[in-house]
């Protein structure tokens, strides 16, 4: 058998060859055109992300700020009230050296504490009355007011005519008894239209009066009274002291806390009796 040899010209050969080289290269090419544009994509997204996360921690940032400027404004308005109580004090010890001071004198946010005194350091009077309008030490219009509050000091020759300056409550023996809380009794009677509750708190006698004919109740404020006693002390009176209350609303500073140290008898009165008790518990 004869043998066909085919003569394939180069020509040819390199022209099939250069196809397939060609092919290669452009899937190459492709590829690489895939991976950069993949490459951009996510440099893309990154800077995207990296604005985000900057827009946010910029935010954040002004939150904080936000934030921290509201605690600041907050404390100094809760400051400021404080700073007139001090400012009001250093006036009145200027005059009355060694007064007695409560530590502490609540008023409502949009009132202040406004202070009239007289005397000196043996006999004086405080009165503490909040209004509308921040008024300088002493003010004379502040003469004109029913104050809230008041702290009275005076002297006697002798600590006897102090302490018989004292009023002493009757005899309660035999009368009937209402259980206030705290294991605290209090006596009841009745006398001239006004129900009265009375019992004893260390060397304090307190009593609270309710008007009968109004129809008041004194034992809610009774209650009220041993339960704040419970937790704040009054000043420590030399022999007895005396904490009279009264149910009746009255323009009037018929709440009353009296006690005698040596020879001087100390008064605070006040509108109205949680607030003076308050008051007189805060007082040294």
């Amino acid at each position: 058998m004869k043998k066909l040899l085919v003569i394939v010209p180069l020509a040819l050969l390199l022209t099939v060859a250069g196809c397939g080289q060609t092919g290669q290269n452009n899937h190459a090419k492709a590829s690489s055109n895939v991976s950069q544009t993949n490459k951009s994509t996510k440099a893309s997204a990154n800077r995207e992300s990296n604005g985000v996360n900057g827009s946010k921690k910029s935010a954040s940032l002004s939150s904080s700020n936000q934030v921290g400027s509201k605690a600041s404004d907050s404390s100094i308005s809760k400051n400021l009230p404080e700073q007139r109580y001090a400012k009001l004090k250093k006036a009145v010890f200027n005059q009355i050296a060694s007064a007695k001071w409560p530590s502490s004198y609540a008023v409502a946010e949009s009132q202040y504490l406004n202070i009239f005194a007289t005397g000196d350091q043996s006999n004086y009077s405080i009165f503490f009355s909040p209004g509308s309008v921040a008024l300088p030490f002493n003010d004379p219009t502040l003469q004109n007011i029913n104050a809230e509050l008041a702290i009275q000091k005076k002297t006697y020759p002798n600590a006897s005519d102090a302490q018989a300056q004292v009023a002493v409550s009757q005899s309660t023996a035999g009368l009937p008894k209402v259980a206030l809380g705290d294991g605290i009794e209090a006596t009841s009677q009745g006398a001239a239209g006004s129900t009265y509750l009375t019992w004893t708190e260390g060397r304090w006698i307190v009593t609270v009066k309710a008007s009968a004919i109004n129809g008041e109740d004194p034992l809610p404020l009774a209650k009220q009274v041993v339960a704040w006693f419970a937790s704040h002390a009054l000043p420590v009176p030399d022999q007895r002291g005396t904490v009279d209350l009264t149910v009746t609303n009255a323009n009037v500073r018929q709440n009353q806390i009296t006690w005698t140290e040596d020879n001087a008898l100390y008064m605070i009165s006040g509108l109205e009796p949680i607030k003076t008790i308050q008051e007189g518990t805060a007082t040294r």
